[in-house]
């Protein structure tokens, strides 16, 4: 791997883990900000369908993951100049642009990703694409250190499938593509595997290349129970029969893929650990400007950290509990899982360990 390494990743910020050991709090590396609450797509697989507040799954019965509280519409800008500044003096690295819903429907959100630059955070963006002229896309290119365009089918007729969407709309995320191609950032095509798609990973592959894309990105489309988000439903049947070509997949030096994450998934019995130390690393901020603990608990009774609206960052940080405690609430295969496992490791105490 290359651009996708969370484990690894995490071991060049033991200065920060040092400070938390030490009962200090640093800034978190990165923050994942939604620009937006809404979105054109009803992705089959999107795990924040709940807190939509336009598009396709608006109309849908939607089965919240537990509890929750709406996070927003829209961010405030002048909030989110206020709130970059002070990341950036407490010393943030990164800012991802996500969701919640697509940032590229905020009316603003070329001015934020400006705002972003003139601050000096490095940043990403999660985006369906198909909402950027060549206008949009020369300002996120040249801004951004990578842009990844969530498209997760080779065609128009699997994507109309997928997204609940017109086929049309699968041109518009691929030209959204080409368009993002050719700046200084580097640009991802990701594709979410399951049952009925996986062996066309190679079509989706060669449309990446096709595109022009800096590399394809696989992984697996994570299903699991709305009672008990812990729990993992869904056919994970096909894993073991699609290992090989996941290997395969692997060995491409314009791939990101982790074959030993989808047979966790098929394997799933819990997460392995008591102790969540991720979000000392890694913070989330919704449209309305609140700061939450977990990016998979948007919106969650218990999980909201504070809000920008009344308090500064650095002020809402300093409160910050160092970990929480890992239940039948946390998702399967979460987002910062594989930074959980290796923050666990690194905690456990080792015979020996004068002599490495």
């Amino acid at each position: 791997m290359t651009f996708i390494d969370p484990r690894a990743k995490t071991l060049r910020h033991i200065d920060r883990l040092a400070g938390w050991d030490r009962g200090e709090t640093p800034a978190p590396v990165t923050v994942e900000w939604d620009l937006s609450n809404r979105c054109s797509l009803g992705c089959q697989s999107c795990h924040f369908a709940h807190t939509h507040t336009r598009g396709p799954w608006v109309q849908k019965s939607r089965a919240l993951p537990m509890a929750f509280d709406g996070t927003g519409d829209l961010a405030d800008m002048e909030l989110v100049k206020r709130t970059l500044a002070e990341m950036a003096e407490s010393g943030v690295r990164g800012i991802v642009w996500s969701g919640g819903g697509e940032p590229t429907l905020h009316p603003e959100w070329r001015t934020a990703v400006q705002l972003a630059r003139m601050v000096g955070l490095e940043q990403g963006m999660y985006t369906l694409g198909g909402h950027l002229a060549e206008l949009e896309a020369k300002v996120l290119r040249e801004a951004a250190a990578w842009v990844v365009v969530s498209l997760d089918a080779a065609n128009a007729d699997d994507y109309a499938r997928e997204k609940s969407v017109l086929a049309n709309r699968f041109g518009a995320a691929c030209s959204g593509i080409v368009r993002l191609t050719g700046g200084a950032a580097a640009i991802g095509v990701s594709f979410l595997l399951h049952s009925k798609n996986w062996t066309k990973a190679e079509d989706m592959l060669a449309l990446s290349r096709g595109l022009g894309a800096t590399y394809a990105t696989f992984r697996p489309a994570i299903e699991f129970s709305a009672d008990a988000p812990s729990r993992a439903t869904g056919d994970r049947s096909w894993i073991p029969a699609a290992r090989p070509m996941l290997e395969a997949l692997a060995r491409e030096s314009d791939v990101e893929i982790d074959p030993a994450r989808f047979q966790q998934y098929a394997d799933w019995h819990g997460h392995g650990y008591t102790a969540c130390r991720g979000p000392r690393l890694n913070t989330t901020i919704t449209p309305d400007g609140r700061v939450w603990l977990c990016p998979q608990r948007r919106g969650v009774a218990g999980s909201c950290l504070g809000d920008l609206r009344t308090e500064s960052f650095g002020a809402i940080w300093a409160r910050h509990p160092g970990h929480y405690t890992v239940d039948d609430g946390c998702r399967v295969m979460c987002r910062l899982h594989p930074v959980n496992e290796t923050l666990h490791a690194l905690s456990q105490p080792r015979a020996h360990e004068a002599f490495v």
